[in-house]
């Protein structure tokens, strides 16, 4: 980010509220979210109001206990009944009376209390929902976007039309936006004609510390990595495609892929190439797993057609895996040069070319790779994630007082 620096001598008062930690027990936003709060410098507030939460990443951190407001009421033993009155007495006690047939929301419910009470500088809402609006008052708030993947495809694939409408919504009102690239800023500034000035780029980050892999981890053999979901945009059937060839001429690899199970209709599809026996799908139940996974894999590829970001990159580099990208979106950003990118357009620089040159390297190739990488790497942290968001606090706390 190349925003300016603002005055750190004042506490700054930040309220962020619980959207992500609500909707997600793991993933990508919510564990963003998890590794920022932990590392705000020192002048900045951070208030957080979870009542309860299954998330793993506050969980993990110490941030949340382990209560179950449900599980209390009913006495452990939950019953149908039980939970229609459970959700009926507590939302008609917090007044969401049109609400009464939904679990309660209870920690949007203490955001809302002290919205209310208006004791923060800055908000910062950890998604997409607009209920914050009815409280705010003439309060700042930041917005993070993470994409524009919805926006970019509308009309092409099925995205939630309650989600486009409330980014639509908040994206011109907030006071700034965040961007965690370029390439989503880019598409925030012409799919919706906001200023450039009013967003920052903030790249994510990860752990720093070197992996270690788990001695004897690899139980699949040679193997291509696919990771994450696998529909429309993602590029799952043109992987397939272009990999197809490789698996027949390298009768020892194989494709482990991550994520849901395959569909029946994935199931047909592999089945019709004649390579179902050759994907392996995989639950991943820690991050030492995935890690691992990575660090024994031929190559991971990841032919996804537009991201707002791609943490896999960051986590492949970490653990020791050759990186392939579609050379698309905002993968020549993040990666530079530290990656082998393909083009489904290209014969010469497709898929299948430039994966057959990989597993054909020496050893000394793939070290040089692998060295490319580990210094890229270097320039993602969380902690410089921290520093900059911290920084646009102080700037829209600042502007708001100062105008």
């Amino acid at each position: 980010m190349t925003d300016k620096s603002y005055p750190s001598n004042k506490k700054i008062r930040v309220l962020m509220d619980s959207q992500a930690f609500d909707m997600q027990t793991h993933g990508g936003i919510s564990r963003c979210f998890a590794e920022l709060i932990t590392r705000m410098p020192e002048d900045v507030s951070l208030c957080l109001p979870i009542i309860e939460s299954q998330n793993v990443y506050l969980r993990e951190k110490g941030l949340v206990s382990d209560r179950d407001s449900y599980l209390e009421y009913c006495n452990g033993h939950p019953t149908p009944i039980k939970r229609f009155w459970y959700k009926l007495s507590t939302n008609i006690k917090e007044g969401h009376w049109k609400q009464w047939d939904r679990m309660p929301r209870l920690s949007q419910n203490e955001t809302e209390h002290l919205l209310a009470q208006g004791d923060f500088d800055v908000f910062h809402p950890t998604y997409y929902d607009t209920y914050f609006l009815r409280k705010i008052g003439n309060k700042p708030f930041v917005l993070t976007v993470h994409d524009m993947i919805p926006e970019r495809y509308a009309g092409i694939y099925t995205f939630s039309d309650h989600q486009l409408k409330n980014k639509r919504k908040l994206i011109p009102l907030a006071s700034h936006v965040i961007a965690v690239s370029e390439h989503t800023k880019n598409d925030i500034v012409n799919l919706l004609g906001i200023a450039p000035e009013k967003i920052s780029v903030i790249h994510h980050g990860i752990d720093q510390t070197p992996y270690v892999p788990i001695p004897d981890g690899n139980g699949y053999g040679n193997y291509l990595l696919y990771v994450g979901q696998r529909g429309t945009y993602k590029n799952f059937h043109r992987f397939v495609l272009e990999v197809t060839s490789v698996l027949n001429n390298h009768p020892e690899l194989s494709v482990i892929c991550t994520s849901d199970p395959f569909s029946a209709e994935e199931d047909m599809f592999l089945r019709r190439n004649g390579v179902r026996g050759r994907f392996i799908h995989k639950f991943v139940h820690s991050d030492a797993e995935i890690m691992n996974l990575y660090h024994y894999a031929q190559a991971f590829v990841y032919p996804s057609e537009c991201e707002g970001f791609g943490i896999p990159i960051l986590e492949a580099y970490r653990a020791g895996c050759p990186v392939m990208l579609n050379r698309s979106s905002c993968f020549p950003e993040i990666a530079g040069d530290a990656a082998v990118f393909f083009d489904f357009d290209s014969r010469r620089q497709g898929l299948q070319y430039k994966l057959e040159e990989l597993l054909s390297w020496t050893p000394e190739q793939k070290e040089k790779l692998l060295t490319i990488q580990r210094e890229r790497l270097r320039l993602y942290s969380w902690e410089k994630a921290a520093q900059e968001l911290a920084n646009v606090y102080r700037r829209v706390a600042w502007e708001h007082n100062n105008t």
